[in-house]
């Protein structure tokens, strides 16, 4: 190595011989005439010595420091070639450091896709063993198995411009990547890397697929009573005046999908400012059980319209928890109505208000038909319905639950939801204390 040449060449003989190499003509000098003078009794010994060490220290100090030292041709290569391997340490290092801090998944690849780093990241997502400590020296194409990646490398290393693409890998969980590759030289020895990022959009990809999908139910929700609402607007334009029997029974749907129409817009609205709403916590104090009342009194027509039986358990006036209180109505209601409009005839609807150690629990009990268990983790689901017919005959738009539950997201609580066929359900809201 030229740092361990260099560093044997700088032995303290060499130095002090540099030093003393170019002054000994008048050092010898010096002693001669101090001799001289001790002989003839001019100085004692004491003050000889003492006078030629002060001379020769002055002597030593005009030296030019520049000249104390003189380096070979050899030696100043040597040390040339110190310099910048320290250089690049250095700059190998402060890259390494930054690539790291970065939360992409970076790889930088040499020749025959020989993996020469891998950040933090990258050594998280894709090692695929507990035993392996490092990708580094592995192939790439043992932890990445994309085809097109590899021929976009290949393709890379024959041309200057950067390429972005996208690659889906396969496994338990499919993942998707938006991959930047580019090239770079290597400041030690000149070798042409390739640096791969990748950015994962598995995420992404999914909230814009529901988002895709959110838009196509909307817009066909919308469709329906829509369409409704122009065809019976069209016939009572053509024949309204000359069937007045059958012109109300027109207006009378008309104004039934006109309802349909508005609820779902209404819904849509109110979904769409919970969603927006979801990282305000609530600040506001409220008494839960005022709240269950206003509601129990708000459904007790709607109840006795469908021969249902409403009925509430709560054991003390007052129940405290922090919350919005139009939200938490909004809920209750969504959750009772429910109850209500899908229950037999003369069936039963409690609502039971429990206090726990660690949290208060709402609960709506009815003596409907039950709902299967495969339904149960979709009933949350925008548009999602167990019975479409029947739902929209009751005039459900499909959004009551994931209303529900997007208002119990933002009060750090839990919608539980139960339920037997032949035995009725139960949905409850859990509150933290």
């Amino acid at each position: 190595m030229p740092e361990k040449k260099f560093q044997k060449s700088l032995t303290l003989k060499k130095v002090i011989s540099e030093i003393f190499k170019q002054k000994i003509p008048v050092i010898l000098a010096t002693v001669a005439l101090l001799f001289l003078f001790f002989l003839t009794g001019l100085f004692s010994l004491v003050s000889a010595t003492l006078f030629g060490f002060i001379f020769i220290a002055l002597i030593l100090a005009m030296q030019n420091p520049e000249n104390l030292y003189s380096l070979s041709a050899d030696e100043k290569d040597n040390l040339s070639a110190v310099s910048l391997e320290l250089k690049n340490m250095s700059f190998l290092k402060i890259m390494n450091e930054g690539i790291d801090s970065i939360p992409d998944s970076i790889f930088i690849i040499g020749e025959n896709e020989i993996i020469i780093h891998a950040n933090k990241s990258a050594d998280q997502n894709f090692r695929t063993s507990d035993n392996i400590q490092s990708m580094v020296g592995f192939r790439l194409s043992s932890v990445i198995r994309s085809t097109h990646l590899f021929e976009s490398i290949k393709d890379l290393r024959s041309s200057k411009t950067s390429v972005k693409m996208e690659i889906i890998l396969p496994g338990e969980v499919e993942k998707s990547f938006d991959v930047y590759l580019s090239r770079i030289m290597s400041p030690s020895d000149d070798e042409l890397n390739i640096l791969i990022l990748l950015r994962e959009t598995t995420d992404l990809k999914k909230a814009m697929d529901l988002r895709s999908e959110f838009i196509a139910n909307a817009s066909h929700e919308l469709k329906t009573p829509i369409t409704v609402i122009k065809g019976i607007a069209e016939t009572l334009d053509k024949y309204g005046l000359e069937d007045e029997r059958n012109s109300k029974n027109f207006i009378s749907k008309l104004l039934k999908e006109s309802e349909r129409a508005q609820l779902l817009i209404e819904d849509l609205l109110s979904l769409n400012q919970l969603e927006m709403r979801q990282h305000l916590l609530p600040g506001e104090t409220i008494n839960l059980v005022n709240v269950i009342d206003s509601v129990f009194d708000i459904l007790s027509d709607l109840a006795n319209k469908q021969k249902i039986t409403l009925e509430k358990s709560i054991k003390k006036k007052k129940y405290l928890i922090t919350a919005d209180e139009k939200d938490i109505s909004r809920a209750i209601i969504n959750i009772v109505e429910n109850a209500i409009k899908y229950n037999k005839k003369n069936g039963k609807v409690d609502l039971i208000l429990d206090d726990n150690d660690d949290s208060l629990s709402f609960t709506v009990k009815d003596t409907g038909l039950g709902i299967s268990q495969e339904h149960i983790p979709r009933l949350t689901e925008r548009f999602y319905r167990v019975d479409i017919p029947n739902s929209i005959d009751l005039g459900g738009t499909g959004l009551g639950l994931a209303i529900v539950k997007n208002i119990a997201i933002r009060h750090n609580a839990t919608l539980d939801i139960k339920s037997k066929i032949g035995e009725g359900s139960s949905f409850s809201l859990i509150f933290k204390k």
